[in-house]
């Protein structure tokens, strides 16, 4: 499984797992995944900069990226394509979606939440919500190798050489630096000075 993400904008990221949807003679990345840590392993800010970073910018470059190989498919059949990132933390899973609903409006929702169980006893109660996270992100990934095709198959049938899809995406909003941003992240605990942290956020940008 690839380690890395290369991009259209030479934007490059590590990730902890990919998700690929695979055609006849090349693969498309349509959800990534990022561990902050093992179980149990409580890390505020790099969880933080996983969460709030890594994940959104990686989905938002992975359907640029597919608008950009199928930009004579349609812009009904893309609004149906949605990418995913799985998230875990401490003993917690997350389930995010993005996807582009109308052009220019880019939608990001995390739809699940909950703990990883690893003992029946203690944690009966988690198991079933557990298990719906991976039932539903196996339907969903069902889903979106299904929209693939059909903008495979309607960008190879246009003969107008226009480009419906270009452009469709917002802007990117910022490149992350890890080293600036996280800065401003490590000085969430309880106990920072607000006031301070308020002042190094703003100077970070």
């Amino acid at each position: 499984m690839s380690r890395e993400t290369q991009c259209i904008t030479s934007f490059e990221q590590k990730a902890d797992g990919v998700f690929l949807v695979r055609l006849k003679k090349s693969i498309i990345e349509v959800g990534h995944l990022e561990m902050s840590g093992g179980y149990a392993h409580k890390d505020l800010p790099r969880s933080t900069w996983d969460g709030c970073c890594k994940l959104p910018i990686g989905n938002s470059y992975m359907l640029e990226e597919i608008g950009e190989r199928f930009r004579e498919a349609s812009t009904e059949t893309f609004s149906k394509l949605s990418v995913f990132s799985i998230h875990t933390y401490a003993n917690r899973i997350e389930l995010w979606r993005m996807h582009v609903p109308s052009c220019g409006v880019l939608q990001y929702e995390r739809t699940h939440k909950t703990v990883v169980p690893i003992c029946f006893e203690e944690e009966r109660k988690c198991f079933f919500d557990f298990v719906i996270v991976l039932w539903d992100l196996r339907c969903w990934l069902l889903e979106v190798a299904e929209v693939i095709y059909k903008l495979q198959e309607e960008h190879n049938d246009s003969d107008t050489n226009v480009s419906n899809l270009s452009g469709i995406l917002p802007s990117h909003p910022f490149t992350p630096q890890k080293e600036k941003h996280k800065k401003g992240i490590t000085a969430t605990y309880a106990d920072s000075d607000p006031v301070s942290f308020l002042r190094d956020s703003i100077k970070s940008w």
